[in-house]
């Protein structure tokens, strides 16, 4: 999803890891873990953006399912990945 979604580059891979890049010098591993339970009570991965509510049409015009807008502190709105592990975006 985060390649394809976000259009993260692909900077190298293996048969249980990948290295993704966000911007020069950043960006973070994905591992495959077989018998991980997805963390359903929490986001413990957030996504910072300048303007989430433009982020958040972009996900919806792609097909993904997000949750409503949150106008607390920090802006914020919650998706799924394709694991089940669910993410914020905030701003």
């Amino acid at each position: 999803m985060d390649q394809e979604i976000f259009s993260f580059d692909l900077r190298w891979k293996n048969d249980r890891m990948c290295g993704l890049s966000i911007a020069p010098n950043c960006g973070f591993h994905l591992v495959q873990i077989p018998d991980f339970q997805p963390i359903t009570t929490y986001t413990p991965f957030n996504y910072v953006v300048k303007d989430v509510e433009e982020v958040r049409n972009m996900l919806i015009e792609k097909k993904v399912v997000v949750s409503d807008l949150r106008t607390g502190e920090p802006k914020r709105f919650d998706l799924t990945d394709i694991n089940g592990n669910m993410i914020s975006v905030i701003e």
